[in-house]
Parts: structure tokens; sequence; C-alpha cells
């Protein structure tokens, strides 16, 4: 009878297992396949193989994509609970989050739950959330090859942009991955100087820029910053605003804001957030970025103008397009 009891219990095990290796498999050929910016975490597992962790741009939602009563089920610390991401398409090929809820959206979306701050997976500011696309199989000893790709906090980064299919309900599969034609780092270059008898109360920083491919890649540096947008990144659920400025709106690229990157070359702006440019509107008051408490954070976003607005350009074909953010850093200096 023990013996009959222990074979039905494995075989129950075996039948789960092959109902979900078929699923997957099944998502796989029939879902509908988009892509996710991402960033390696770490290389390797050692009981499982060379892998890698990813993080996704959306792992953290921010408070204002989200529904009131789902904020209202994070303050309770509903680790677990069910969310679903509604997603829309980015210019630049990649899925972006529309709005996170409670309930099933109409249309595209993907079906994740609440994590805790302490998972590494939806570590940082904003609502954390995690997909179950967050471990990456991966040939063995190719996961340290990823890593250095991709580059760390101090250097430029390459992201992964993920492949995955995805089913009616929201659940997704990974199917592979392709590295970003364009790679974005960020690096202080002071923070609250003295020696002009002022202290200053925000740090200056540098963004660099790197083509990634085999060919000549365009980048358009509109007048005013107006190709970087400040982006608060809040642990709170009201923090920082960033005022809009109006006359990028109105702004055309001309021939000018054209800066052209030959094949694995670099290309860097220099940013000072002391600049009145960069003042933010914190609890009611303009403030510089340095001047917040810690837990309000920012990223510097290169936006381009869309492809429409570029048409006219000489290089309107190399240009690049969508958006993509540098890693968080606070206004005083210190980066993520």
């Amino acid at each position: 009878m023990r013996r009959t009891l222990v074979t039905i219990v494995i075989a129950c095990q075996v039948f789960v297992l092959a109902f979900m290796a078929v699923k997957r498999e099944y998502i796989a050929l029939t879902g509908r396949t988009v892509h996710l910016r991402t960033a390696p975490l770490d290389p390797r597992d050692l009981f499982r193989g060379d892998y890698v962790r990813l993080r996704y741009e959306i792992s953290n939602v921010s408070y204002s994509k989200a529904d009131p009563d789902l904020i209202e089920q994070f303050r309770k610390n509903r680790t677990g609970t069910t969310v679903y991401a509604a997603l829309t398409d980015g210019e630049d090929g990649l899925a972006e989050v529309a709005s996170l809820s409670l309930n099933k959206p109409q249309g595209l979306f993907l079906k994740g739950r609440f994590a805790s701050y302490n998972d590494q997976s939806a570590s940082g500011a904003g609502l954390p959330v995690v997909y179950g696309i967050e471990s990456y199989f991966v040939e063995q000893d190719k996961g340290l090859v990823m890593e250095r790709m991709r580059g760390t906090r101090n250097t430029v980064q390459i992201p992964m942009e993920m492949e995955l299919a995805i089913a009616e309900d929201g659940t997704a599969v990974l199917k592979g991955h392709r590295w970003s034609r364009l790679g974005l780092g960020i690096e202080m270059l002071t923070t609250r100087q003295t020696g002009t008898g002022l202290r200053k109360k925000s740090a200056q920083f540098r963004i660099t820029f790197k083509n990634n491919t085999e060919k000549p890649l365009a980048l358009v540096n509109m007048p005013g910053y107006c190709s970087l947008i400040l982006e608060p990144v809040s642990y709170q659920e009201h923090g920082a605003e960033v005022p809009v400025k109006p006359f990028c709106a109105t702004l055309k690229p001309s021939p000018g804001d054209v800066v052209t990157l030959g094949p694995d070359s670099t290309g860097h702006v220099d940013i000072d957030l002391s600049d009145p440019d960069w003042q933010v509107i914190y609890q009611g008051k303009a403030q510089e970025p340095g001047e917040l408490h810690w837990q309000e954070r920012f990223r510097i976003v290169y936006h381009p103008p869309a492809a429409a607005a570029c048409a006219e350009l000489r290089e309107a074909d190399l240009v690049w397009h969508g958006r993509m953010s540098t890693a968080a850093f606070h206004g005083r200096g210190n980066i993520d």
C-alpha cells in the first residue's frame, strides 16, 4: 500500500512537471512576441548552471501608473498579490508599462506579483513587481561573458533586450535576447564642489553614449537639453516633480543637432544639476535635485525626437529612436 502511494505521488509530480513544460512550449509557439529592456544582475548560479538573473525597466512601476486600489494593497504589505501590467509599444520596438492594476486589462498585458524591496529582481524605487521571467539560462560559461558585455554602473552599459512570448492570460515565457544598438553610461564629475566661494548643492554628471553596432549611428542632441529628460525615481508615493519645458514641444531638429557616432565609438554630454534648467518641484517648492531627501532619486532619460520629426534630416535613416535611461542617482552625486 505504501509503495503504491509513493508511486502515485511520484507520478503526480512527473505529470505536473510535464504539464508545465508543455504549457511553456505552447506559449512560446502561440504567444505574442514582444521585447523588454533589462540589465543582468548575477552571472552564475552554482546549483543550476550558468544563468543571468534579470531586472527589467518595468520591474519597478511608477506610482503615477498604478490604480489607487492597487497602491492601497501595496501599503498593506500584500507581497505576492497578483497584479497586471498593461503594455504599449514604444518607438524603439520595446514594450512599456502603460498602467498597473489588480484587474485584467484589455489588450496586451503581463501578469506579475508584488515583490518585496529585498528581492533584487525588483529592487529600487516605485512599486516592485516580478513577472516570472527573471532568470535566463545560457550556455555553459557564457554568463560571465554576457555580464562583461553589459558593463557595470561605472561604465557604459549595453542593455539586453529580452524576447518573450505572452499568453492571453498574461503569462510570459523567455525565448531569447539581443543587445541594444545604443549603450548609455553616467559618471559623476564633481559633487557639491567648493572653490568658487559658494558651496554647490548639486553634482555635475557626464552622460556617455556608445554605438554598439558595426555601422554609423546618429543621435539628436536638441538645444536646451530637450533630448535629455530628468525623470524622478522616488521611494515615496508623492515625490519630486519635474516641470515641463514648453519650448521643447515646438523645437524641430536641425542638421546641427545631429551627432553621428562611428562603429563602436562614444560621445558624451555634461550636465550640471545646479543649473536652473534642472530644478524640480518638491513639496510645492522649486529646488535643486541635490537639496532633496536621499529617497528622491533621478534618472537621465535620452529621448530624441520621433522618427517623423527627423524625416527631413540627411541622417534620418541613422538616427536611433526610443527611450533609454541611465542608472538612478541622487542629485548630490551618488549613483545606484
